[in-house]
């Protein structure tokens, strides 16, 4: 034990212990902090499960990343000068004594504490957390002198408790759980008041882990009713700390007026907006605005939201990008997110419309978010529930949140006569919450069926079908060609539009469910597609549209002249850590041929690195600043926009950097065939008597433009075609994989297809549908019924047919 103790490795121990084994795992927390210093290991490394009476002071001085888990009892100075270790303390599974109405710890318990938590399934004795300045602590009852002269710190208490409670207490909070506190509460240094938004959530969810932790019958029953319990906790805080917090909280809204930056969807929002306040970081047991709501201010709030007429009072605010300047200059996310009290105004701009088009998944969102439910939701300050909602139908939010156009904005109804609601910064704020919140942690599926399913790429696709399929009881092996998980998540998409860490999270989440991850396994060349048919009970093809639509015109292969995928990834995997990337736009001309995400994507990176100039071409004509006649709502609106790639230009050249109606001719090369120049020419467009558009060149119109770097991004044909000729599946007219209408079997048994790969180069969006209803598809095929929901979160019924022969019972 001691040389994992030096090394920091996972370790484990079980033994019995007696009242006289005192001051146990002190001596452990030495040698940890020898060999770690202060901070320790990382949470959970060593686990010490212990069975008996133990002696004084057990787990004095636990250092971070010791874990002790005691069935039995101990004697007095529990977790005394606590440092940052974990104490489980329960009954023997096999006592009768309902535990929450005996004492179990004995007196003076976390004295001293400064960080690390305790949860006893159980009471404690007097003078429970005296001195604790910050550990958090669960316990079943207290006796008297509860948190005398605590300084910080959190407690939670579910049961009775003693006299003179909180007499000298100047730090820290109590949430306490138990009829006729008040009377035993020394009120002279705290005021009592109740548990109202985001610390309700927390404390719901410590609730809930204490139960999880010990097996507290009292807990799960405490949460089973929370809702009905919440009046009845009482939350004491100090009458200093309370305001310390609240020059604390001002001096945060002080620094946020100063905050600039623009609004993330410019196209939608043109109204004048507020500047944005400090993102919320997420950080600590809760947020200090939401900490100091007192039961007036709690009334103002509501009276003050009007959500009948919120669409009408307040106006539309989505997370705002950071200053162009500013952020050009790194690799960050270049969104800064919103408070959630900020959030919860724009929850109220939600009507009750009826009808909710922005859950359409003809105009609205494809995988069917039950928007309105979770807007509600955020709004009534019921963010777990929410989250529940919002989970029920999208595996990726975090995904989505950052980087999809939001069609159900261009749904929303309250566009009709005002601008729409911020959707997409709304789902962001839920599912950022939750991380913070600690409700996304990993969850196996209890029971394994047997079967094994193969899935070729780890795209959104991909990893949605795995994250069904996983949670169905399917032992998943996702295949990806590079060498990180993720597809279009990971390299496709720069870091400054979805944060690589917040890609690798979820990977990391998966894998600790169950889904196994193969990086560097290009199927089709590294591993035969035939062979991995064979290992496996089922095969998903979620390979994505990766074929690049190519610009073949004179001088097309020139030294200079490139893919925007082959930048993009050869950009964020130099990063990531990788070799530098062979193509750089530092200190050249660089021209972007072809609009949309990824023209745009190429545009804010050739910034980043360092171009001496960057140009747009778009052979298209510019969108109208409103909706055309012929693009009504609830249709997505097809208008001008003003991304984060063009206004960095703006904010570095001092002009848009997008050319419209313009069409490559010719790319000129030097002697030493390097692209210098490209010709174009323009063109003009024209409806004929059919309606279908026609396009001319322009006479007269030729143009030279200078270009060291030249980056072609117009799109994707199809999916490459190597794993689908070894496999023999049928493509279609357009190159993709061929399936019937409304499934997603391909021509080869056992074999399906989902995503780009089968529908063509869509969204992120998209491609979480195609996986999570393939994946139904999949778990039917394999067991024959299946409770994987359709769109919409919707697990539908089973219908058995009975035989001809078999005639229904009717009761006599």
């Amino acid at each position: 034990l001691q040389g994992s103790l030096q090394a920091g490795a996972p370790a484990e121990l079980e033994t019995e212990i007696c009242n006289t084994d005192r001051a146990f795992g002190t001596v452990l927390s030495y040698h940890v902090s020898r060999a770690h210093g202060p901070s320790g290991l990382a949470d959970g490394t060593v686990r010490l499960r212990l069975r008996g009476s133990a002696g004084q002071s057990l787990g004095a001085f636990l250092a971070r990343g010791l874990t002790i888990e005691l069935e039995g009892d101990a004697n007095d100075y529990v977790g005394k000068g606590l440092s940052g270790g974990r104490l489980v303390i329960f009954p023997p599974r096999e006592a009768r004594f309902d535990a929450a109405r005996n004492v179990i710890v004995g007196n003076v318990c976390l004295f001293g504490a400064t960080s690390g938590e305790l949860f006893v399934r159980g009471m404690a004795a007097e003078r429970f957390a005296v001195r604790n300045s910050g550990a958090l602590a669960v316990v079943e009852g207290v006796g008297d002198h509860g948190c005398e002269y605590m300084t910080g710190g959190r407690v939670v208490v579910l049961g009775r408790v003693g006299r003179n409670f909180a007499a000298g207490m100047s730090g820290g909070i109590a949430y306490v759980l138990a009829d006729g506190f008040r009377a035993q509460c020394n009120a002279e240094s705290v005021e009592l008041t109740s548990v109202h938004g985001a610390e309700a959530e927390w404390l719901r969810a410590t609730v809930e882990r204490h139960a999880q932790l010990t097996g507290s019958l009292a807990a799960r029953d405490v949460v089973a009713r929370f809702g009905e319990l919440l009046p009845r906790f009482v939350k004491v805080l100090p009458t200093d700390y309370k305001r310390v917090l609240e020059e604390e909280e001002e001096e945060a809204r002080e620094q946020a007026k100063a905050t600039s930056g623009s609004d993330s969807e410019r196209t939608i929002c043109v109204d004048p907006q507020t500047p944005p306040a400090k993102a919320d970081a997420g950080g600590g047991l809760v947020d200090i605005e939401d900490a100091l709501v007192d039961d007036a201010q709690l009334a103002t709030r509501a009276r003050k939201l009007d959500k009948l007429r919120g669409f009408v009072k307040y106006a539309r605010r989505g997370d705002r990008y950071r200053g162009a300047a500013k952020r050009a200059g790194d690799w960050s996310e270049i969104s800064a997110r919103q408070t959630r009290a900020q959030v919860q105004v724009q929850a109220a701009r939600c009507i009750d419309c009826g009808v909710p088009f922005c859950q359409s998944d003809a105009d609205g969102c494809p995988i069917g978010n039950v928007i309105p439910k979770w807007n509600e939701l955020v709004f009534r300050d019921q963010w777990r529930d929410a989250f529940a909602r919002l989970m029920a139908t999208n595996n990726f939010p975090e995904f989505t949140g950052r980087v999809c156009p939001a069609p159900c904005e261009g749904a929303c109804v309250a566009g009709l006569s005002a601008q729409p609601v911020a959707i997409k910064s709304i789902e962001a704020a839920i599912i950022d919450h939750a991380w913070a919140m600690g409700w996304m942690d990993p969850a196996p599926p209890p029971r394994r069926s047997g079967r094994r399913v193969a899935i070729v790429g780890s795209g959104p696709a991909g990893l949605a079908a795995a994250d069904q399929l996983n949670a169905a009881g399917h032992s998943v092996t996702v295949y990806e060609r590079e060498d990180r998980v993720g597809g279009l998540l990971a390299y496709g998409i720069p870091n400054m539009k979805l944060d690589k860490r917040v890609v690798q999270r979820r990977a990391d989440k998966m894998a600790a469910e169950g889904v196994r991850f193969v990086t560097g396994a290009h199927v089709g060349h590294t591993h035969a597609a035939s062979d991995l048919l064979d290992a496996h009970d089922a095969l998903l093809l979620a390979t994505g549209a990766t074929w690049p639509r190519d610009l073949r015109i004179d001088g097309r292969g020139l030294d200079g002249v490139h893919f925007a995928m082959d930048f993009l990834t050869g950009s964020t995997r130099a990063l990531l850590g990788g070799p530098s990337a062979s193509l750089s736009a530092a200190g050249k001309r660089v021209v972007v041929i072809g609009g949309g995400d990824t023209g745009n994507d190429c545009i804010g990176t050739a910034v980043r690195q360092g171009a001496k100039s960057v140009v747009n071409f778009e052979l298209m004509p510019q969108p109208p600043a409103q909706r055309a006649p012929d693009n009504p709502w609830p249709q997505f609106p097809r208008v001008f926009r003003v991304d984060y790639g063009h206004e960095e230009v703006v904010a570095r050249w001092g002009r848009d950097p997008r050319e419209y109606s313009i069409s490559a001719t010719r790319f000129v090369g030097d002697e030493q065939g390097r692209v210098v120049a490209i010709e174009t020419v323009r063109v003009a467009w024209a409806k004929d008597s059919s309606g279908k558009w026609s396009m001319s060149e322009v006479p007269g119109s030729e143009e030279r433009h200078e270009a060291d770097l030249v980056l072609l991004a117009m799109g994707f044909l199809g999916p490459e075609s190597r794993v689908l000729e070894q496999l023999d599946v049928k493509q279609g007219a357009r190159s993709n994989v061929q399936t019937p209408e409304g499934s997603y079997r391909t021509s080869v048994d056992r074999v399906f297809a989902a995503g780009d790969c089968r529908r063509g180069q869509s969204l992120v969006v998209w491609g979480i549908n195609e996986g999570r209803q393939a994946a139904r598809e999949i778990d039917m095929y394999l067991a024959k019924s299946s409770r994987l929901p359709v769109s919409g979160g919707i697990v539908p019924r089973t219908v058995s047919v009975l035989p001809a022969d078999v005639a229904p019972q009717v009761p006599a």
